[in-house]
């Protein structure tokens, strides 16, 4: 495992973003609400130390839900890097380096920690200090493969999978950037009013909450972006963890509405819970429509081709089934 990276330092930068994205995707994953009132009678990896009564209590439970099953798709994409190799990853790792850098920010911008734990602060700047080391540790790797040849067009030729990525890569940008930049005006188109923080966690999510969200759909946007404009010839890759990630989202937003932990009391929030399957069905679509431009060329596991043809299509389903069935176990347990 993880022989296809040759450098040391590398790796250990990649292993320890690998190890911090784990436990934070799955901490807000399945632990969300107790995360968000600070760990108190309930059961999680990490709180936010905040206080009943404070500002930070009780607060953006579901989206910071939704920003830890977005961190997974991070994670399985340091995982695919550390074990497939650095040659041609730029694509990868550019665009994770911008949302990360975006993602920090916000954190540090938006931010209030006056009554919560600054951890996430610290983390997230190391995190992405670490990922961007290991960039620049990887180029004797051929991590910059192709960069220089890079010319921006239209290079997708199938129409079903052209309309599909042109509409994941504008509506990615314009959410994403609105996020980043005007989360208040976000929050305030759906939320009527200010909901105090609760002990389920469904008070209003902070600003940081939300541009942490766009940050990270920055990344996915910008992947689907490289697959319209360089073509499909070996985006696995990048379209792998998007395709994961987001079959994670629809299962946690149906799961939360079954056991009652997700949003759906308004128009547009009731919208959100649709957008995560329609974003999932439009890369799938792309995904394998593109097979015959070259989507699956050079694919591998662990180093090694991959001759079974349909693996995707008996892969998908076997991960939705893990994840849901946890998923669930986890809604009705905790």
């Amino acid at each position: 495992m993880f022989k296809q990276i040759n450098s040391m330092p590398a790796k250990v930068c990649l292993a320890l973003c690998a190890l911090v994205s784990l436990i934070y995707s799955l901490n807000f994953m399945l632990f969300a609400d107790c995360y968000v009132i600070g760990g108190d009678g309930c059961f999680t990896i990490l709180s936010n130390d905040a206080a009943e009564g404070t500002q930070a209590w009780g607060r953006g439970g579901p989206e910071t839900g939704f920003n830890g099953v977005l961190m997974f798709g991070m994670f399985l994409a340091v995982m695919l890097l550390m074990n497939e190799g650095a040659k041609g990853m730029w694509r990868m790792m550019i665009p994770v380096i911008i949302g990360f850098s975006a993602l920090t920010a916000s954190i540090w911008i938006h931010g209030d920690f006056t009554d919560a734990s600054e951890t996430p602060k610290y983390a997230t700047l190391i995190t992405t200090a670490l990922y961007t080391a290991a960039y620049f540790l990887l180029r004797d790797e051929g991590v910059n493969d192709g960069l220089s040849d890079y010319k921006p067009g239209i290079n997708v030729k199938d129409k079903f999978a052209l309309v599909a990525l042109g509409i994941l890569v504008l509506t990615g940008l314009f959410y994403s950037l609105r996020m980043i930049f005007t989360p208040d005006s976000v929050i305030a188109d759906n939320f009527d009013t200010v909901i105090l923080g609760d002990v389920d966690g469904m008070g209003t999510p902070s600003d940081a909450t939300v541009a942490v969200s766009g940050s990270l759909i920055l990344v996915y946007t910008l992947w689907a972006g490289l697959v319209l404009t360089e073509g499909a010839s070996g985006k696995w890759t990048i379209i792998h963890p998007s395709m994961f990630a987001f079959m994670t989202v629809v299962i946690a937003t149906y799961v939360g509405l079954i056991v009652g932990n997700a949003r759906n009391t308004s128009d547009l929030q009731q919208m959100d819970a649709l957008t995560g399957a329609v974003v999932m069905l439009l890369t799938m679509l792309a995904y394998f429509r593109l097979r015959d431009e070259g989507m699956e060329d050079n694919m591998t596991i662990n180093g090694e081709p991959v001759t079974d043809p349909h693996l995707m299509s008996k892969m998908l389903p076997a991960f939705g089934l893990i994840v849901g069935s946890v998923l669930a176990i986890n809604g009705i347990m905790f």
